[in-house]
């Protein structure tokens, strides 16, 4: 399953757009509107006229990787 990192600018599209989304299945969250869905999750945005910015695609491994390096601590 591949999973797609993506950007939803716009407020008002962002909050329909995540509450359907997450009725549907796992969504990771992160700041500034930005999620990691698996690929089904595009049509339905695109069902809903969500627009949203793809910022990266990967399997299982990439929706991991991202949840690791938005915990990591700042180096200091």
């Amino acid at each position: 399953m591949q999973w797609i990192k993506i950007q939803i600018p716009d407020r008002e599209e962002c909050i329909r757009g995540f509450g359907a989304m997450i009725r549907r299945g796992r969504v990771d969250c992160y700041r500034d509107n930005v999620f990691v869905v698996p690929e089904a999750a595009l049509e339905l945005l695109q069902s809903l006229s969500v627009n949203y910015i793809e910022l990266g695609r990967g399997g299982f491994d990439y929706a991991q990787k991202t949840l690791r390096d938005s915990s990591a601590a700042p180096a200091q």
